[in-house]
């Protein structure tokens, strides 16, 4: 005869095991996750033997800490830091190039860093205080984050680009004779904040939740990607040549392309011709 009450008791044991196993996974959280490299060869042959592992250093720094609060969402982030030497008799100073982007649809380029580096001395969190480096690269993880996080609600990332611009208001003011270069920060950060600059950042909600339910209902995402094209075309048309626009449509135009090549109706693609005319075969290959 079966002892039911023990076969239960084994069932609930084993029950309460595999919940404790799941309970004892890590939830994934938000992340940032840095590619940081160096062109060292301006430098010479001993500083660049002290900086060799100076990208690893920015990669932890970026890397171990938490950003922002959205979570189950990774943004990725590449940093690359060309260096020249400027140091002093009584401090070691660099001065930096540096291009930061999301490998995709966002990328900055800086001309004007200058900063001060110790290699025997960590690079640590220290907010809201930082330092000449830790507020640039500070500055510069908070753009991408608002860039990234507007792909997710409208206008999700202004917290973020807020976050960039007290940062540069900060240092501008506080950053004594390495304060070059935060003037023109802080105007950039301004204007992704700008009322001139929202039509952009709406278009680009309605592009990525078109994309976000194009597995589950292909149509729905071709209204939504239709409507952020057809915002896209009259920004284009106001400024063709700006540079936030262009580079969106440079990063997404085959990924529009496909979306729309085998629709019925292609209006898109024909809309995409007429502001874009340097790749207008491309569009029109699929368009009757």
């Amino acid at each position: 005869m079966i002892d039911l009450k023990s076969t239960y008791s084994k069932v609930f044991a084993a029950i309460l095991v595999l919940l404790f196993a799941f309970a004892a996974q890590p939830v994934h959280a938000q992340r940032v996750i840095a590619e940081v490299s160096t062109i060292l060869k301006t430098l010479p042959l001993e500083k660049q033997q002290k900086l060799a592992d100076f990208h690893q250093k920015i990669e932890r720094y970026i890397n171990e800490y938490d950003w922002f609060d959205e979570p189950e969402i990774d943004i990725h982030i590449k940093m690359q830091f060309m260096l020249e030497d400027i140091s002093s008799s009584s401090e070691e100073r660099y001065r930096a190039q540096l291009l930061v982007s999301n490998a995709s649809d966002i990328q900055y380029f800086d001309k004007r860093c200058r900063f001060p580096y110790n290699p025997n001395e960590p690079i640590v969190h220290n907010e809201p205080a930082f330092t000449a480096l830790t507020g640039l690269i500070d500055f510069y993880v908070y753009l991408i984050i608002g860039g990234e996080l507007d792909k997710y609600g409208t206008l999700m990332g202004t917290p973020y680009y807020e976050k960039a611009r007290d940062i540069a208001e900060q240092a501008k003011f506080g950053l004594g004779r390495f304060v070059e270069g935060w003037d023109l920060r802080l105007r950039l950060a301004r204007e992704l904040l700008s009322e001139e600059h929202k039509p952009f950042r709406e278009m680009v909600d309605y592009y990525f939740y078109g994309l976000s339910v194009k597995d589950e209902d292909i149509n729905e995402a071709r209204k939504y990607v239709a409507e952020a094209v057809r915002r896209l075309a009259n920004l284009l048309d106001e400024d063709p040549k700006n540079d936030y626009y262009n580079k969106f449509l440079d990063a997404h135009r085959n990924e529009i392309i496909d979306l729309f090549k085998d629709a019925k109706d292609k209006k898109v693609l024909v809309t995409l011709a007429q502001v874009d005319p340097d790749h207008k075969k491309e569009y029109l290959r699929f368009v009757e």
